[in-house]
Order: C-alpha cells, then sequence, then structure tokens
C-alpha cells in the first residue's frame, strides 16, 4: 500500500510518472496545494507567467519545438476561461497540451450561489477547443486522469486534452498507487492500402507531393524527403508543412502554391500525394485549388480525408510509419519508378518566382534576418504584415523551426509560445515575431522571461497600428476608423522589465541588431520602426504584368 497523501501531491507525482516534469502556469488558491507538492520533487521546474493564457500558448510553444507534451495549469473561473484564446489556437493548429485546471467543490460547483469563481459549466465550455477531456472529482481518480490524458495525447491527432480536478480531490488524502504510464496506440496503415499506394505511384510520371504539418508533427520530416527522392516527386508544402524539407533541397517547392506558375505546374502532374494536410484555406487560395488526375490523402485524422478535396483513396494512418514502410518496401524490392526529372524544372519555377517578386524592403529584411540566425534557430510568429511574407518566403531548413497561428490568427500567440519553446530548447535561438498591436496583448509575459531567465530573442515591428486591417480598411472602404494607434516606448518598456532594448532606426541594419543580440543571455526586444506594404493573401505577385 502507498502511504496517504493529499491529492495534489498525487497530480504531482503523476504528472513525474509521465516525465511531464515543466508546468507553465500561475497559483490560484485552489491550486496553491498543488504548488506547494511541487517543492517535494526538485524534478518540476514550474513557471509562473504573467497571464493564463500565456500559460498555454507556453505549454503550445514547448510542443511545437519538440514533440513533446506541454502542460499548463491554471485555476479554475477566470483562470480557466482566460485560456480559451490559446486553447482554440492549439486546437486549431493541432499541438499536443495537457491543460489542467481546478473546479469548484462538489457541494458549491455551478449552482449559482456566488461561490468564489462559480461557472455554470466550465468543463463545457472547453469542449470546443479540446480532443479529450477528464473531470476527476476525487483523489483516487487522478492518476487514471492523466494517464488516460495522455494516451490520448500520443495516440490521436494531436489536439489538447483537458483534465479538470475538483477543488476537494487536491486536499483529501488517499493512498491510491500512480500505477503504469500512458501508452501509444495510433492507426497504421494496413499492407495492403500501402501496395496499392505503390501501385498508384509505379502508374504515375509527375508525382507532386503536397506536404503539410502533419508531417511536422509526426517527426517524419526525413521519410518524407527520402519518399520524395525516391519518386523524385516536387514536394510542396503548406504554412504549417515549411521546414518538412530543406529550403536548398532541389525537390523543394515550398509554399508559393498560390502563385500562377506553380498553379500551372501542378495542373501538369498525373498524381497527388497529400501527407498529413487539411488543405486549409490560405495554401489553397480558398480552396480553389483543384489537383488533376489522382489524388491519394494519408491523415491521422480520418475525419480530413477528402474534407477539403475530393480524394482517389484516402488512408488513415501515422504518417511516419506509412512512409517508413513505404520506403522499405520500395527499397527492399528494388522499385523503380518511371517519373520525369523534375529538378531543373523546379529551380526553374522558383528562380522565376524570385525573380518576379524582386527586391522589396520587406525581402531584403528576411534576407538580414536568415543570415544572422542560424539554421536551426525557432521562429514564432503572430498575424503582422512582415509575417504574411514570410509564410511563403521565409527559408526553412529543419522541421519545428517556423510557427504561425495558422488557422486561428491569434494575436499575441509568438512572445509566450517563443518562450514555452526556448525553455525546451535553452541551446538554440529562439525569436518571436510581432506588430506594436499584437504584442501588447502578451508583453506582460516578457517579464516571465526576465525572472526566469530565458533569453529570446522578441522583434516590434512597429507600424503604429493594426496593419493589417489598415490594409483592409483603405482597400475596402477608402478611409480608416480604430486601426491607428499610439505605441508604447517599448525600448524603455522591455529596460523595465529587466531586458535588454534596442531600437533600429534603419531598415539596413535590422540583420546586424540581430546578430548583436544573439550573444547577450537575458531577454532581448528589438523594435523596428516600418512601414511594411501587406502582400494579400493569394498571389504576391501580379502575373499580368510579367
Amino acid at each position: 500500500m502507498m502511504k496517504k497523501r493529499s491529492g495534489a501531491h498525487v497530480l504531482v507525482e503523476s504528472l513525474v510518472n509521465e516525465g511531464l516534469t515543466t508546468i507553465f502556469g500561475i497559483p490560484g488558491v485552489d491550486t496553491l496545494s498543488v504548488y506547494d507538492a511541487f517543492l517535494d520533487h526538485p524534478s518540476v521546474r514550474a513557471i509562473n507567467v504573467r497571464h493564463e493564457q500565456s500559460a498555454v500558448f507556453m505549454a503550445d510553444g514547448y510542443y511545437r519545438a519538440t514533440g513533446n507534451v506541454g502542460v499548463a495549469l491554471t485555476s479554475g473561473g477566470p483562470g480557466a476561461l482566460n485560456t480559451l484564446t490559446a486553447m482554440g489556437t492549439a486546437h486549431n493548429d493541432s499541438s499536443a497540451i495537457l491543460h489542467i485546471l481546478n473546479d469548484n467543490p462538489a457541494h458549491v460547483r455551478a449552482k449559482g450561489r456566488g461561490y468564489f469563481h462559480d461557472v455554470r459549466d466550465q468543463y463545457g465550455i472547453f469542449r470546443p477547443v479540446i480532443d479529450f477531456g477528464y473531470q476527476a472529482t476525487m483523489p483516487h481518480e487522478i492518476p487514471d486522469s492523466i494517464r488516460t490524458a495522455m494516451t490520448a495525447l500520443k495516440s490521436r491527432r494531436p489536439k489538447p486534452s483537458l483534465v479538470e480536478i475538483g477543488g476537494d480531490a487536491f486536499k483529501i488524502a488517499t493512498d491510491i498507487a500512480i500505477g503504469d504510464k500512458s501508452s501509444s496506440h495510433r492507426r497504421k496503415a494496413s499492407d495492403e492500402e500501402l501496395g496499392q499506394i505503390i501501385d498508384a505511384l509505379s502508374n504515375s510520371k509527375k508525382p507532386i507531393i503536397w506536404s503539410g504539418g502533419g508531417i511536422v508533427h509526426a517527426d517524419a520530416s526525413e521519410e518524407c524527403i527520402k519518399f520524395a527522392e525516391r519518386l523524385n516527386a516536387p514536394v510542396i508544402t503548406s504554412q504549417t508543412g515549411k521546414g518538412s524539407i530543406p529550403f536548398d533541397h532541389p525537390l523543394h517547392v515550398g509554399n508559393w502554391s498560390n502563385e500562377k506558375p506553380v498553379r500551372e505546374f501542378i495542373d501538369d502532374t498525373d498524381l497527388v500525394i497529400i501527407l498529413g494536410s487539411r488543405l486549409s484555406y490560405f495554401p489553397t487560395g480558398g480552396w480553389t485549388l483543384k489537383f488533376p488526375g489522382k489524388v491519394i490523402q494519408i491523415d491521422i485524422d480520418p475525419a480530413e480525408l477528402g474534407r477539403n478535396h475530393p480524394v482517389h483513396m484516402g488512408v488513415v494512418s501515422d504518417i511516419k510509419d506509412a512512409l517508413t514502410r513505404l520506403n522499405n518496401h520500395i527499397v527492399s524490392k528494388k522499385i523503380k519508378f518511371n517519373t520525369s526529372e523534375r529538378k531543373p524544372e523546379i529551380k526553374a519555377l522558383i528562380d522565376k518566382i524570385h525573380t518576379a517578386l524582386g527586391k522589396p524592403v520587406e525581402v531584403d529584411v528576411l534576407d538580414q534576418l536568415r543570415s544572422a540566425l542560424p539554421h536551426e534557430s525557432i521562429v514564432f510568429n503572430d498575424p503582422t504584415t512582415i509575417v504574411f511574407w514570410m509564410r511563403s518566403y521565409w527559408k526553412t531548413y529543419l522541421p519545428r523551426t517556423w510557427f504561425v497561428p495558422s488557422g486561428f490568427g491569434t494575436l499575441g500567440f509568438a512572445l509566450p509560445s517563443a518562450i514555452g519553446a526556448k525553455v525546451a530548447k535553452p541551446d538554440v535561438p529562439v525569436v518571436a515575431m510581432h506588430g506594436d498591436a499584437g504584442v501588447m496583448f502578451t508583453i506582460q509575459d516578457l517579464m516571465t522571461a526576465v525572472e526566469h531567465n530565458i533569453p529570446v530573442i522578441l522583434f516590434v515591428f512597429n507600424d503604429q497600428g493594426y496593419g493589417v486591417e489598415r490594409r483592409h480598411q483603405d482597400h475596402l472602404y477608402g478611409r480608416r476608423s480604430g486601426v491607428d494607434i499610439q505605441s508604447p516606448d517599448f525600448v524603455g518598456l522591455a529596460k523595465s522589465f529587466g531586458a535588454h532594448g534596442v531600437r533600429v532606426d534603419d531598415l539596413s541594419k535590422v540583420g546586424e541588431a540581430v546578430s548583436e543580440v544573439l550573444n547577450i543571455n537575458k531577454p532581448s526586444l528589438i523594435e523596428v520602426p516600418c512601414d511594411f506594404k501587406h502582400p494579400g493573401y493569394g498571389s504576391f505577385i501580379d502575373w499580368s504584368k510579367q
């Protein structure tokens, strides 16, 4: 029999048993017992944030940078509801988050009696932004809640899991044993399905691979590259698939699928293999992209098969397992495909796009940043103007190094997510790209980075307003309302937090500023006054003028 201890201690033991020793959160009156239990477990690192949504954003960044589950701990009521935006972002972008929160004791929960932090249906509020949830009301349920949540996180498409623990459960003593760790049960393609894919490839002369975020999430980039090389197949990536194949690989086409020459390139294919992508709105030009010939889609989530484009064959499978077995079959059977040489064609295609794009100031700034940052640097992006250039132009060499809230478009995402990533990968440069408006949503957590000595680099591209919305207003209405705002002294603000702050007034010196702060072992803010032009959501280039 285990000795009796509180449910709070059982929770911490359950997390440590799963290897979950980095926790992002804020102590609340009902979770103080958990923070007390942390003190009995030296392996646990609790990162105290300044806003609850940042706890989930940091857990999200931790996951994105490593593929390991990120953990957030928040109190109930307002603390819990403050996380909904971040939970929605993680859900939309397929991030594996374990969010633990408390609810009120059973005798007052959701009864409307005016008890502290009373919420009518706290768990129900989270249903749209979680894939799995567990409500534990007694301490003996806690080990199973964590184990089951982790099994779901390991076995399904990455999505947030929620464990809600009633306030009584933290205080009641129990002798429950923690038990075994979670397990993984990911679906795998059958041999017959993989054989049908090989048959389709054998009849193809010009296949194309569409590589999505699922390749990155599954750590299947190496397998994807080998597969492409054996097929001699060009690789188009979605926004979230950036880095699944290196920018400088001769089969890399990248996220240029809204440009006319790439559309024509796609029109000349006879088979498209969609790997871990839902074919979302932006990379398909509002779902105007159509694939000729056969379409094969492989995804861990059966709901995505054929959702946004008709497919001839849909396969539910762990992507890494499917590609590994396909590659092994091709090698063992010494299969030679009758595919055309595409590398010179790809080079000509990319050269044509870059020549037409030219060297606007936005591209020059990105070239400076790319030259200054090592290839392994991790970049988190808010939906600010310069990032809309980056979604296609940024040169990504490695998986898990470029992130954007692609579906939710969440302002305030980049800084706390970058902090979470830097906690996970302290030896890798981590950068957050923000506008002056969006950074104000979460800039308070620059103090978190200072307090915990997490040396992230925060860029603030300051155009004195909501630049993306300003572009829309100018285009749609020809006048402005609410988009021009006043900014604080960002450098002074950074210094007041204890961070390093510098302002770069010369856009030709942005790269130099990055090189300088890379060697400063403290959080750094680089403010860049600018007046960047938005490239639009579809084609960057007016091809009628080329």
